[in-house]
């Protein structure tokens, strides 16, 4: 029960309620004429709904304000490498033979198992791309065992899915789109190997990756993995498979209907740069793409010898559009990925600012009144509004903005009816952009060409802060690394 007032009290009371604003010089004079907790919920409720106005009209503001400003990329404040994590890792680093690839390695090392999954990726395409099968064969080896333990087609990875989402730091395994295309590559090194039937098994894998998402699964829309599987199917021999892929390809991409899976000679152009990532929102807390330049809307390919230049004149399409894959779920355009723990930021900061407000008014009301009972409210508002500041003030509301930006942005592909003797050279746009194409499949029965606009190492500035890792695993694993060196 509140206590009763004094005439004097009352007068010095309402001299402090001219120095307040209008709202609280209101909920202050409220408190005359209620009991506690009848104040607290008067109190509470005016405050929840002037706090819900000026964050629907920040938000509106911000909303404005992003909408003009373009989009870019804004890492957040790395940790330091410690002196002697960095002398290790050069150590571990100065035994790779290729000094270029060396600094992947030495990343690979310093952060550790969070970002092993992407690194090995970065390591992968860049050995592949450089004509290193071997370690190109490890390194996406790693890749897949990782993206396996968590997103594999079966109920013990349904388990550890469940799991791995609920973290709230969670070590890298990509975006449906980065998974399928780490099985892409891996089927690539199994094609280069003449293994056709585990090659085919990747493609399907990837197929399956551009399906699943954290928590829901889609239909599949990337018509070259099945595709790929189908052409693996016809070098190793077997028709009927070779057709039921290609005809799951036509499903997902009517490009594919003039395509036949049963060529000999299969030409991949890998061109442009996937979108990246980058973190919209209050909080950066949406995970959105802005693509880079336009692609060229033809590519060609001829022999590489002036003699034999006319050997080939397949016909390009665009196999796989890696900024569609990206920001599309099953087909279905998505404007962008939220991150829950914006709103449980933006609500415990709510929670913060309401509870802080009425501890200070109560205190003000029990210091005019003397009432016991307000001040014991005030001051478990002053209380509430700390702890949930500072749940507020620790709560990470960034999207992840780490991405695999050796990506293609396009991936065109074309066929021949016969083996080739030649090396291949590619054209887009004008004379200048040229590549020279790898025969990395020399089968009996088949070859595949294969090149890429942007090389993997060239990229390498856009990988973000280099930091540290804090994961339990890190001493394991970096001894792991430093063993591999031994065999």
């Amino acid at each position: 029960m509140a206590t009763r007032t004094h005439p004097d009290r009352t007068r010095s009371f309402k001299r402090r309620v001219i120095s307040l604003t209008p709202l609280a010089a209101a909920l202050c004079a409220a408190t005359l004429s209620f009991p506690a907790q009848a104040q607290w919920g008067a109190l509470l409720q005016s405050l929840v709904q002037t706090q819900a106005n000026n964050a629907a009209q920040e938000a509106q503001r911000q909303a404005i304000e992003q909408a003009a400003e373009a989009p870019r990329k804004k890492w957040g404040t790395a940790k330091s490498v410690p002196a002697d994590l960095q002398q290790r890792a050069s150590a571990y680093a100065a035994h790779i033979a290729d000094v270029q690839m060396r600094p992947l390695h030495e990343r690979l090392y310093i952060e550790g198992e969070r970002n092993a999954t992407l690194n090995f990726q970065r390591i992968g395409l860049a050995a592949l791309s450089s004509g290193q099968i071997d370690v190109a064969e490890k390194a996406l080896d790693a890749a897949t065992l990782r993206i396996d333990q968590v997103y594999a087609d079966n109920e013990e990875a349904k388990k550890a899915k469940s799991m791995w989402t609920a973290e709230k730091i969670k070590d890298f395994k990509g975006e449906p789109y980065e998974r399928a295309m780490t099985y892409f590559y891996r089927g690539l090194v199994y094609a280069a190997r003449s293994d056709f039937q585990n090659a085919r098994a990747m493609f399907k894998q990837a197929d399956y990756q551009d399906t699943v998402a954290e928590s829901e699964q889609f239909a599949g829309d990337f018509a070259l993995m099945p595709y790929m599987a189908g052409w693996a199917s016809h070098c190793d021999g077997n028709a009927a498979l070779a057709q039921d892929f290609l005809q799951m390809a036509i499903k997902g991409d009517p490009s594919y209907s003039n395509m036949s899976a049963e060529q000999p000679v299969l030409v991949l152009l890998e061109t442009g740069r996937a979108p990246f990532k980058y973190g919209a929102g209050k909080h950066g807390e949406q995970l959105k793409w802005q693509p880079f330049d336009a692609q060229p809307s033809e590519v060609s390919a001829s022999c590489k010898e002036p003699q034999d230049s006319a050997c080939f004149n397949g016909s390009f399409i665009v196999g796989a559009d890696i900024g569609f894959q990206a920001t599309t779920r099953g087909g279905r355009q998505i404007d962008s990925v939220l991150n829950g723990k914006a709103s449980f930021k933006d609500g415990a900061q709510g929670v913060a600012d309401v509870a802080s407000s009425i501890g200070s008014i109560g205190m003000n009301v029990a210091m005019s009144t003397g009432s016991r009972d307000v001040a014991g409210l005030g001051l478990l508002g002053m209380f509430a509004g700390l702890v949930a500041q500072g749940v507020s003030s620790s709560t990470q509301a960034q999207a992840d903005i780490r991405e695999w930006e050796q990506l293609p942005a396009n991936v065109w592909l074309a066929t021949a009816p016969a083996k080739l003797q030649s090396d291949l050279t590619a054209q887009w746009g004008s004379t200048e952009n040229k590549v020279d194409l790898t025969r990395i499949v020399d089968a009996p029965t088949c070859q595949l060409y294969w090149g890429r606009s942007t090389s993997p190492l060239s990229v390498s500035g856009d990988a973000g802060p280099l930091e540290p890792g804090e994961h339990p695993g890190d001493p394991a694993f970096r001894q792991e690394l430093e063993a591999s060196l031994a065999s």
